[in-house]
């Protein structure tokens, strides 16, 4: 695929992933500094392996949150518990890869993403009204 496909590729999977409202604060964020740098991301983490169909969108996600959380970055954490319940992740999935996490990556880390979880589950429940 050429670069200008992943692009576009890459844009709708963002887009179906961290949900239209949070995907428009990613463009309407963006600067002459950090346009280089989501061009990148964009074709290559979600035109290129977030493409791949080899692991189902729901797994990247339980992935992505295991990761956030073990390397601490809980703005990120926050998006990627959101793509995963766009993704179709129920509560107790994204509870049971933080206890996997607790087990292996720490205790510390994981108490930080109850703390997005619960922010996260808290707006959905807010929109619900």
């Amino acid at each position: 695929m050429q670069n200008k496909e992943c692009y576009e590729l890459g844009k709708r999977i963002r887009r179906e992933v961290v949900g239209a409202e949070y995907d428009d604060v990613i463009q309407d964020s963006e600067s002459d500094f950090s346009q280089p740098i989501r061009k990148w991301t964009t074709e290559n983490v979600w035109g290129t392996v977030w493409a791949d169909e080899t692991l189902s969108r729901k797994t990247r996600s339980l992935l992505n949150v295991a990761l956030t959380t073990a390397l601490w970055c809980p703005h990120e954490m926050k998006v990627h518990m959101r793509g995963a319940r766009n993704n179709g992740c129920t509560k107790e999935e994204i509870r049971a890869v933080l206890m996997q996490v607790a087990v292996y990556g720490g205790v510390l880390a994981v108490r930080e993403a109850v703390r997005q979880a619960n922010a996260l589950f808290a707006e959905e429940e807010q929109k619900k009204r």
